[in-house]
């Protein structure tokens, strides 16, 4: 945002309308005398009252008063009070060019700044606005080696970002940076911190540095909790991706010693089953889970069962499976970034299953939604294998690409990176 001089503004808005500095005076409320001072550049610094009342009475744009005003104070409470302008206004660019301002103020000490820009970071409900302030304080302290604030800021800054399924990947990449700042965190923020990285590797299918940072958060970790829980999960999860099946029991156990253990207890000794061959007995206790667990909850459970019946050669038992999917298909899409990878899997499951029996169309259709589902998660592999495996066999089974197809693979590649 290119800022003028309140002169310059003064100048430009009163040769547009063709006023005098008398009828300037007149409808401001401010002399002319002072008016003709900041004109001419004499008085650099007018108070944000007298900018306010110019402003208001040439009909200039609050947020066009306030980007020149911040150019010419370092003055703590005026900062203060314009930051609170901005924030309750919304505007996105005053608010990160006005914390920037105050913390670089001489005028005030640079701690008691940073505690200000971190509490009103804190107290701040949107959430765009809440993430520019954290930017500030991280470009701040990182440009001047003040790593407690920073680390602070990098962890209130991925918390926010977290949530935000569709830059997942890009969120956990961005939060690996308090990697190296995490001895600056409180004890439960630290805990916290990996636990929930841990968890977001997991998702994202990096099995290595879940299992680094889950154990990273139990080793501090004397408690017992539903995020520890989550982290057994996770780790049992990677292990028997690694096919560590001992180790994967280990972490099964620890998970079913806590009060946070739920039905998927018998979905994690249906997959320990499966992994040993024993199919036959894993597709009974998966069974089992698929009645136990609420609606919600039988998706994964879903995606299991159906790699056990084609271990099993247990084709019509699948369609039949497949068949029912009011049963355990979500109503709307998932609001947990887990349960969003799982509904993808399922699709690409189930689609690889439909093409095998060559029912192309259909196929083709779950595959489509697999992709959409990784898109949304914002796992960019995950997506173009989706689109591999779509053109594969298509030309596999020399398959045209139809414009309906077409149509789709251009609009899953619309901003996929």
């Amino acid at each position: 945002m290119v800022s003028l001089s309140l002169g310059e503004l003064i100048s430009s808005h009163r040769s547009r309308r063709n006023l005098s500095l008398s009828d300037l005076a007149e409808m401001s409320g401010v002399s002319k005398s002072t008016l003709s001072s900041i004109e001419s550049g004499e008085t650099k610094r007018p108070s944000y009252t007298t900018w306010k009342k110019i402003a208001d009475a040439m009909d200039i744009a609050p947020s066009t008063i306030i980007n020149a005003f911040v150019d010419t104070t370092y003055h703590p409470k005026t900062l203060e009070i314009v930051l609170a302008e901005v924030i309750r206004e919304g505007w996105e660019a005053l608010v990160a060019k006005v914390a920037i301002r105050y913390l670089e103020s001489p005028r005030i000490d640079t701690f008691r700044a940073l505690d200000h820009i971190d509490g009103t970071a804190r107290d701040t409900e949107n959430k765009r606005i809440k993430r520019i302030l954290c930017d500030s304080i991280i470009t701040f302290t990182r440009s001047r080696g003040i790593p407690s604030y920073l680390a602070s800021a990098l962890y209130e800054r991925y918390l926010i970002e977290r949530d935000d399924f569709s830059r997942f990947e890009e969120t956990y990449r961005r939060g690996k940076e308090l990697l190296l700042y995490t001895e600056h965190l409180y004890t439960e923020d630290r805990i916290d911190y990996y636990y929930k990285m841990g968890v977001h590797a997991n998702i994202l299918g990096l099995h290595d540095e879940s299992i680094e940072l889950c154990r990273l958060g139990l080793r501090e970790d004397r408690t017992d909790s539903k995020q520890k829980a989550s982290a057994y999960i996770s780790l049992f999860n990677s292990c028997v991706y690694f096919g560590d099946i001992h180790v994967a029991a280990i972490y099964l156990k620890e998970y079913e010693n806590s009060q946070y253990a739920d039905f998927r207890k018998n979905h994690f000794r249906a997959t320990l089953l499966a992994k040993k061959g024993q199919h036959e007995e894993a597709i009974e206790l998966f069974r089992v889970c698929l009645q136990e667990a609420k609606k919600e909850g039988r998706i994964s459970i879903v995606v299991d069962l159906m790699a056990s019946y084609l271990e099993a050669g247990k084709t019509d038992e699948l369609l039949r499976l497949i068949e029912s999917e009011d049963q355990f298909l979500p109503e709307a899409t998932p609001q947990h970034p887990y349960r969003m990878k799982t509904l993808a899997q399922y699709y690409r499951r189930k689609a690889l299953c439909l093409i095998s029996l060559e029912k192309f169309d259909q196929g083709f259709h779950s595959l489509s939604e697999s992709i959409k589902y990784f898109k949304q998660l914002g796992t960019t592999s995950e997506v173009i294998d989706g689109i591999r495996l779509f053109l594969r066999h298509h030309r596999t089974n020399n398959k045209n690409l139809s414009f309906k197809n077409m149509e789709i693979l251009e609009d899953i590649c619309d901003n996929i990176i």
